[in-house]
């Protein structure tokens, strides 16, 4: 039985940078993940690494201030993942919050780190975004934030972990958690999901960090904890619709419930959300529901009438469940903030900010250390760049590699734009995957090189087909796109991967089902 430092359940973002983290600590580790790395809440976010402008109502100044401390981190050592982005924030007359009360609170923002913020007249306000709503209108507060790709955020962390030496397993879910005699370790059994045979990994650690997000509580009944549960999960729901803005996110306010939501730009449209509602069931079974579209749907189409008109025009939407800190009192009003729990050799992370994962795995790293009374080589996550990141001799030697391959691949400057916005320094080697495997799937404006998917399997540790097509290509946002490159792209795995034709037949099936089921959701709430 192999012997590690630290078991890993969970590979979220939290459980990937928490690997990273100790692996760059030197710490022996292994993670485990029952599904894809960012197939769950991770993958499932308004993508904004962002302070928090909302969370200052409830006085959360602590919580503000880290998450603007932290985006200065994340922009520096991941600035091909996570980029600035500008927000208007507009004033109407009888809004729930007046003006004076909005424009304390940038200011309040700006002070807390969150850089210069300024206000417009109504009609700057227009002259930026022409599609605002004119009724009412009395101006904008204009601040900055950032913006991330959520799931490869998540990848690039694990990525490194593994490059650090970690051992990371996909679809491979714990299914016992025993702790040894006296003195002795923890062993952890994991299966693999995929495979057609019972095939398991028994390792002992000294310890296990439970980053298993909304399925903590299922992770700490397996490693024999009796105590009440820990997490309270909250139901977040998105759409990607029409472009409605032009480059500025919108900071909006609800109609129906007053509740702040966003409107953000994105690649396949604009990102509409979120909603919270509070969530008792299976994580693995949250789901859009039509009142949620519909929630959503009311909004975009009071302020933009015409814009969405037919179930196509929700290009899609999706639900994660956010792992709050179980407590009492109204889900707005419930800590952000992330909690670590330690139980005999078991230390649960719960709560917390995307923006925050760093930090919040720092502070898992520091507290297990200090039970176990074990050293180790200080944090180094603040200053290590991410895989795609480059700084100064290494940003150059990658766009050296990066011209050099697009020479010797031939990949048109379009494709070249697009890979580098994806994998930033790494793009060179899915540029030449793209030489050596030229196959290409191009219909309804998705376009899919076979080199991209060859680079999925080969170094992004992807192993079905959803990941391939939803969390390495980003195909998700797109129904129709995704529902169209799913045959080829299997048929892609297939040959590389060995899949037998029922397998693949499996494979695509899958991912329809899961556009059917999110057709359907979308169909029902446009009808009235």
């Amino acid at each position: 039985m192999e012997r590690y430092d630290l078991v890993v359940i969970g590979g979220g973002i939290q459980g990937a940078s928490i690997a990273r983290d100790a692996a760059l600590r030197g710490l022996r580790t292994i993670l485990f993940e029952k599904g894809d790395l960012a197939g769950g809440t991770s993958g499932r976010t308004s993508r904004l690494v962002h302070g928090g402008i909302r969370y200052l109502e409830n006085l959360r100044l602590g919580l503000v201030h880290e998450a603007l401390a932290e985006r200065a981190v994340l922009l520096r050592v991941a600035p091909h993942l996570v980029r600035p982005l500008p927000f208007l924030l507009p004033y109407y007359k009888k809004a729930s919050r007046p003006r004076w009360y909005v424009g304390a609170g940038l200011l309040l923002y700006g002070a807390l780190g969150g850089g210069a913020v300024r206000s417009l007249s109504a009609k700057r306000a227009l002259e930026i975004e022409p599609k605002l709503s004119r009724e009412g209108l009395q101006g904008a507060g204009v601040f900055h934030d950032a913006q991330m790709n959520d799931t490869r955020l998540c990848l690039e962390n694990a990525l490194d972990a593994a490059a650090l030496g970690a051992a990371v397993h996909t679809h491979h879910e714990v299914v016992a958690i025993e702790r040894g005699a006296e003195g002795g370790g923890i062993r952890v059994r994991a299966r693999d999901r995929l495979s057609a045979e019972v095939a398991t990994i028994e390792v002992e650690a000294a310890a296990v960090v439970n980053a298993a997000g909304p399925w903590a509580d299922r992770v700490r009944e397996r490693a024999g904890v009796k105590r009440a549960k820990s997490v309270r999960g909250s139901r977040g729901v998105h759409l990607i619709v029409p472009p409605l803005t032009r480059d500025h996110a919108l900071v909006l306010t609800a109609q129906r419930d007053r509740r702040v939501f966003f409107v953000i730009p994105s690649a396949a449209g604009s990102l509409v959300g979120t909603t919270e509602a509070e969530y008792e069931g299976d994580p693995d079974e949250c789901v859009v529901t039509v009142s949620d579209v519909r929630y959503l749907l009311d909004e975009v189409r009071w302020r933009w009438p015409g814009v969405v008109q037919y179930p196509e025009h929700v290009r899609h939407a999706y639900a994660g469940v956010r792992p709050l800190v179980r407590g009492r009192g109204s889900l707005r009003a419930t800590t952000r903030e992330s909690r670590i729990l330690e139980e005999r050799g078991v230390f649960t992370v719960i709560g917390g900010k995307y923006t925050t994962y760093r930090a919040t795995a720092e502070r898992v790293l520091d507290t297990l250390l200090r039970s176990l009374h074990k050293t180790a080589r200080p944090c180094a996550t603040r200053e290590r760049p991410l895989p795609g990141a480059g700084a100064g001799a290494r940003d150059q030697a990658a766009q050296a590699a990066r011209d050099r391959a697009l020479e010797l691949a031939h990949v048109g400057n379009v494709d070249a734009s697009r890979m580098g916005a994806r994998y930033g320094g790494l793009a060179a080697g899915a540029m030449l995957l793209a030489e050596q495997f030229p196959a290409v799937h191009d219909r309804a404006g998705v376009r899919v090189l076979e080199g991209e998917v060859v680079y999925s399997l080969r170094h992004e540790m992807a192993r079905r087909l959803d990941d391939v097509l939803i969390r390495r290509l980003g195909l998700g946002d797109q129904r129709t796109g995704a529902r169209q490159a799913a045959v080829p792209v299997s048929q892609w795995m297939a040959q590389h991967l060995g899949w037998s034709l029922a397998r693949t037949r499996e494979e695509v099936e899958r991912v329809e089902s899961m556009i059917d089921v999110e057709d359907k959701v979308i169909t029902g709430a446009m009808q009235r």
